[in-house]
């Protein structure tokens, strides 16, 4: 008799088990549909409505979901199950009933709706009075406020499945924008999805996938001002992409603008840094390429990548394609024999003929900017295509006592020291200047890293204002610290005087 009730209270236990973790399961389950979700939502260029979700579903940001794994994939997998199954495709959508319909039916999982709803309206939109006051009753106590009077605040866009018949009008619900003030310091670019610009499922979609990855969406927030001296190079970049897109009726003649630009000249002069202020200041679609963004080892996978990628500056136009380090793309002819295998041939191929129709007349709001610290390596086909060159020298006097007024302070921006200092650092790049300020700022805080740990200072006993305080600590690091690409400022000054542009 015992041993049978130990058995059943084992069957049972065993059983609970069972339902629990069956139960934990399908938790899982739903929590991975909401991820997946989230992650076709972003992909689709959806960026504050995947932001609304993770908050109102509490998503952790630390999950990410799996490359192999998406909800177009899941569909196309449960479509073949079904057909397999069944003989025929399951249906996914239907016609909505009618909005009076739809209306009641809501409201009526909630709570009994004794009232009739008012369908009379001019517009056609069938709203319950029962239905809004629950909405607003939700809304109100979940955000803490008051609503105006006859506005369900969902945040949310309804639109039909099916288009309208002529002369029937469409339930629409206006967006309102709700969750859109909490991203507002967010800063990023919200961007079309891509449509119907390739064929659902194709290869070329999935390309397209990947190169949309490389827009910059946040904001860089790198101004003008905040790259010191370089004033030339800065009037040249407004000239050849900021007036033409911002004052595009200027530049709408047989001459038109300049269609690419190539910045040039020893590193750390601030190629980079002057790409991000264009960025900054345009506030076009910024495409940041990379070698590992249209290189591939499969055979034809780049010529595609170069394809979709002017696809895609076309369709997210106006837009400004960066390619750093542009040498790497193609070589000069009389290097031609170690790079003459045959995908290298098919992608300079690919990429000067995409060029050329990227570049014409037709597509006025596509700009091509480049970078490059060797610009003789460059192939004559592609400078060609690059019709303005500018120059990013070593920065001259005014520019190195611009740039180290800016880490030092105050006090000694007109000592005798800073003027022999600026005397002595010629030949410095920008990046040079800024690691001595940093190594001098090191310098300025190694008593404080002894004090600190001996415990007789702490961190709120030290007035910090992130400056140098002493030409000491500069001198100092100035043994350490040694110019890079001085040794080659001949090389580009000879370079510029045969191809560079001058303005």
């Amino acid at each position: 008799m015992n041993d049978c009730l130990s058995l059943n209270a084992t069957a049972c236990r065993v059983a609970q088990l069972a339902r629990e973790k069956e139960e934990k399961r399908a938790l899982e389950r739903r929590r991975h549909l909401v991820y997946l979700i989230a992650a076709f939502l972003r992909e689709q260029g959806y960026s504050n409505t995947a932001e609304s979700l993770l908050k109102e579903a509490q998503l952790s940001r630390d999950v990410h979901v799996c490359d192999n794994i998406d909800l177009e994939t899941i569909i196309l997998e449960y479509a073949d199950y079904y057909y397999a199954k069944y003989n025929r495709y399951p249906k996914f959508c239907k016609k909505a009933e009618a909005a009076g319909n739809v209306t009641q039916n809501t409201c009526g999982k909630k709570e009994r709706v004794s009232k009739v709803l008012n369908l009379k309206q001019e517009d056609g939109r069938a709203v319950g009075d029962e239905c809004n006051n629950i909405g607003k009753s939700r809304v109100t106590q979940k955000h803490g406020g008051i609503l105006p009077p006859n506005e369900l605040n969902l945040g949310i866009t309804v639109t039909p499945i099916f288009p309208a018949e002529s002369g029937d009008r469409t339930a629409t619900i206006q967006p309102i924008q709700m969750f859109d003030e909490a991203f507002t310091d967010n800063n990023e670019r919200i961007l079309k999805p891509i449509g119907n610009l390739y064929p659902a499922g194709s290869e070329l979609k999935e390309i397209a996938d990947v190169i949309s990855r490389e827009i910059v969406q946040q904001n860089l927030n790198v101004h003008w001002d905040d790259v010191k001296g370089l004033k030339f190079c800065k009037a040249l970049l407004k000239e050849a992409i900021v007036y033409p897109m911002k004052y595009p009726t200027l530049f709408s003649g047989k001459l038109g603008a300049c269609k690419g630009v190539l910045l040039y000249g020893p590193p750390g002069t601030g190629k980079t840094m002057l790409a991000k202020a264009v960025a900054t200041e345009c506030q076009s679609t910024f495409f940041n390429i990379t070698s590992s963004s249209v290189i591939s080892k499969w055979r034809g996978d780049s010529e595609k990548y170069i394809r979709v990628l002017t696809d895609l500056a076309k369709h997210y136009a106006p837009t400004i394609i960066f390619i750093d380090e542009i040498d790497w793309t193609t070589t000069k002819n009389a290097d031609y024999a170690s790079s003459s295998s045959e995908p290298a041939r098919r992608f300079r191929a690919e990429l000067l003929a995409r060029l050329d129709g990227l570049l014409s007349m037709e597509y006025m709001n596509v700009i091509l900017l480049a970078a490059t610290n060797v610009p003789w390596n460059i192939d004559v086909a592609l400078l060609r295509r690059l019709e303005k060159r500018i120059f990013v020298d070593l920065p001259d006097r005014a520019s190195r006592l611009e740039i180290l007024r800016f880490y030092v302070h105050r006090d000694l921006h007109e000592s005798p020291e800073m003027s022999e200092l600026v005397r002595e650092t010629a030949g410095y790049s920008c990046a040079d200047l800024k690691l001595l300020c940093k190594e001098a700022w090191m310098n300025q805080l190694r008593p404080v890293w002894t004090r600190l740990e001996s415990k007789a200072l702490t961190v709120n006993d030290i007035q910090n204002d992130g400056l140098i305080n002493a030409m000491s600590h500069i001198a100092l690091a100035k043994n350490t610290v040694k110019p890079i690409a001085k040794h080659m400022s001949d090389q580009y000054v000879k370079w510029h005087e045969e191809f560079g542009s001058f303005g």
